[in-house]
Formats: C-alpha cells, sequence, structure tokens
C-alpha cells in the first residue's frame, strides 16, 4: 500500500479546482502527478475535434508518469472532476520518493509492464497480417498507374478529383468494432463502424492540429452515410439534425442514389472515403451554409489529398477550408473560449502559410499569443511560428 500520508510530506502538493484543467494532451511535462484527493478525468482530442473520455482516476491513483520518465509529450489530457489535491513528483524528489515508497515503483512499473504486453500484442498482431507483400506491392503500383478521374460527372466532386486505388491497410481493424445505429432521417437502422479509442495511441499532432495515431487513421471513419436515405454527417454529430431538412436530406437522397455509388464493403479505399466526406458537403450545402461545419469537412478533404500525394487538390482543399474558416472567425456568431480561438487564428495562420500568404500567416500567428489566461503551449507554438516566418521573409527580402 502506498503511504499517502508520507508521499505528502516529501513532495509539494497542489490543489486543482473543479473542472480546472491540469495539462494538456501534447503539451511538455516533466511532472508526475499522484491523487491525495479528488477525481479527475482522462481524455483524448479526437481527430474531429470532439473530447473521448477514456477513463476516471480517484484517491490513490497516478498519471503522468510516462513524461516524467521518457520525457515525452502528454498523451493525455487530464481535467479535474472535483477539488482534487495532487503531489507532484518531479526529477528531484523521484528516487527519495521511492526509497521512502517501494510500492510506487512497483505500481509504476505494473503500469509499464501493461502497457508493453499491450505493445507486444499489437506487434504480434502485425506480424500475422503482414500488409507489404510483393504481390500486394505490384498490384499496387499497377493501380497507381491507373490513377485516372472518376466517371461520375463531377456530380459531388470538384475538377481535378481522381480515383487513388487505395485500401484501408489490415491494421485497422483491431481499432475497430461493429454497430448499429438509427438514422434520424429515415429512421431506419443501420451498420457502421466504431473506433476504440481506448486503443488509440498518439504519435504526434502537427502544427495544423492534425493528430496522428500508430497503426491507425481516424479519418477513414469519421464519417457516416445512411445507406438508405444517403444521409451523412461526421459520426459524433450524426443525430444533431435540424427536423425541418428531413424533407430536403431526404428529396437529396433520391437524386443521388442514381449518380452517386457508394461501397458499404470491407475493408473500405480512399476513394470510398472521400466520397463520403464529399457527400457530407451535400448535406452541409443544403439550407444556409455553416461555416464551421464546411471548414472543418474541407480541412480533413486536405490531409486526405496530403496522404494521397495529390498536392494540386490538397492546395485546392487547404484554399476551401481557409475561406470557410475565415468566415466562421470574422462572420458567424460563435461562442467560443479563449484558448479556442487561440487554436482558431493558429489554424488560420496555418493554412495562409501552406498557400504562401506569408504576411497573412504572420499576422494571425500574432493574434494567437494571449499572454494573460491564454494556453501557454499554444502561446510557444505562435512564438515559434512567428520566428520561422521571421527567418523566412528575411531571407525572401534580404536588407539592401
Amino acid at each position: 500500500m502506498i503511504d499517502i500520508n508520507t508521499l505528502a510530506r516529501l513532495g509539494a502538493v497542489r490543489k486543482y479546482n473543479a473542472d480546472e484543467t491540469i495539462f494538456n494532451m501534447g503539451d511538455p511535462g516533466h511532472e508526475m502527478f499522484i491523487i491525495l484527493k479528488g477525481r479527475v478525468s482522462v481524455s483524448i482530442n479526437s481527430i474531429d475535434g470532439s473530447v473521448i473520455k477514456l477513463a476516471e482516476l480517484k484517491d490513490g491513483d497516478f498519471f503522468g508518469e510516462m513524461s516524467l520518465l521518457e520525457d515525452i509529450p502528454r498523451s493525455a489530457s487530464i481535467i479535474a472532476l472535483e477539488d482534487t489535491y495532487c503531489l507532484i513528483i518531479d526529477e528531484s524528489n523521484f528516487e527519495e520518493i521511492i526509497v521512502q515508497q517501494p510500492s510506487l515503483a512497483i505500481r509504476i512499473m505494473k503500469s509499464m509492464s501493461a502497457r508493453i504486453r499491450q505493445l507486444n500484442e499489437e506487434i504480434a498482431l502485425l506480424q500475422s497480417k503482414v500488409i507489404d507483400t510483393k504481390e500486394e506491392v505490384e498490384e499496387k503500383e499497377i493501380a497507381e498507374e491507373k490513377t485516372s478521374p472518376l466517371p461520375l460527372d463531377n456530380i459531388i466532386y470538384p475538377p481535378g478529383h481522381k480515383a487513388y486505388f487505395v485500401k484501408a491497410p489490415a491494421t485497422h481493424e483491431q481499432f475497430l468494432f461493429n454497430s448499429e445505429v438509427f438514422c434520424p432521417v429515415c429512421e431506419k437502422k443501420f451498420s457502421v463502424k466504431m473506433v476504440r479509442s481506448s486503443k488509440l495511441r498518439l504519435d504526434k499532432i502537427d502544427n495544423d492540429q492534425r493528430q496522428h495515431f500508430f497503426d491507425f487513421e481516424p479519418l477513414w471513419y469519421a464519417v457516416w452515410i445512411c445507406p438508405h436515405c444517403y444521409y451523412t454527417n461526421f459520426n459524433f454529430a450524426f443525430k444533431q439534425i435540424n427536423q425541418g431538412f428531413k424533407k430536403h436530406i431526404i428529396e437529396l437522397g433520391q437524386k443521388l442514389k442514381s449518380k452517386v455509388k457508394i461501397d458499404f464493403n470491407s475493408p473500405i479505399t480512399i476513394d470510398e472515403v472521400f466520397t463520403r466526406y464529399y457527400m457530407l458537403l451535400q448535406t452541409i450545402n443544403l439550407g444556409k451554409v455553416d461555416p464551421g461545419a464546411a471548414a472543418k469537412a474541407w480541412l480533413r478533404i486536405s490531409w486526405l489529398y496530403s496522404d494521397v500525394g495529390d498536392n494540386d487538390m490538397y492546395l485546392y482543399a487547404s484554399q476551401q477550408a481557409l475561406e470557410f474558416y475565415r468566415q466562421f472567425y470574422f462572420n458567424a456568431r460563435r461562442e467560443t473560449s479563449m484558448e479556442q480561438d487561440q487554436r482558431l487564428t493558429l489554424l488560420l495562420g496555418e493554412l495562409y502559410l501552406r498557400l504562401g500568404q506569408k504576411e497573412e500567416a504572420l499576422r494571425f500567428f500574432r493574434s494567437s499569443i494571449i499572454r494573460k489566461g491564454g494556453n501557454n503551449s499554444l502561446n510557444q507554438q505562435a512564438e515559434d511560428r512567428i520566428q520561422e516566418l521571421r527567418e523566412e521573409l528575411l531571407t525572401d527580402n534580404p536588407p539592401a
């Protein structure tokens, strides 16, 4: 048993108020925390921006040990669910605490052993499902040679969109399970692929806030489409339907059914993923367009084009995302927190930079810095981007 009272005498104790963020996923960290009293939630931000809650921790539980031991960014966000007191352990007091409380070392070792066991299981699964066989490589090369415009008269696709002939890798299956949902439009049941959020392991986060996970790409499964009426939406927003638009969605589905072929088989292909995102845009474009939803869709489409190496369409989708994010930022009525505004201006800066508009990018990066009350890691990201841009602009325009 861990002696909490002894631990409290060996390290600093910090109080976190209810709903206070202890740290965010991706933040740097050199401390671990032991909960003396209270409860916290462990969550990650999904690829669509929604929060996925992984667990709750209580008195005696600990978190943050990987950042202390391996000097890696935080792999999840921790938020206090009630007034919570934590013992802070860092490099300066870690050894003394382990000497005084060897049972803590055993618990940490067991936790790390469980992680290693899970990793070994995943490696074994990968070894049993060899993807890149010689035949598959040859098949992929042949498919790439056949890349051509889709014969769909561009009814939902923009000019320049192609077929890419890429299948979901076999590694995706271990992260998925089948479930059934009811369509809020036609009220019929259909099957979807759900993601096992607890198995996701964050690899890195790009400057444009795209999250990369080991052996899995959630983007491929983020959009659901009803096979009965063709209603399409992000999975996290699928039930959020305006009742007044049901009739229009059904009419749209009837129109598109005869012209757009949807493949509901497994494994999914990247072409089917593109189809679902462009069908999502058809839903978004019904009535008054929500610029936030359109921007989110176009940004993810740009990521998909980047993955298949189509730079022209990557830039096209990025331009569309920029236009809608601008509308959302300047014109839309939005209720966003200070941190959300920081993320939005950072993203606008990244999109301007991606499209070669460095002065505009610099302006938005500067707007991202909020000294009082802002997120420190976002402030640092903005400062880093400003410094990099200044150096680029100086290279482009050297002093006379």
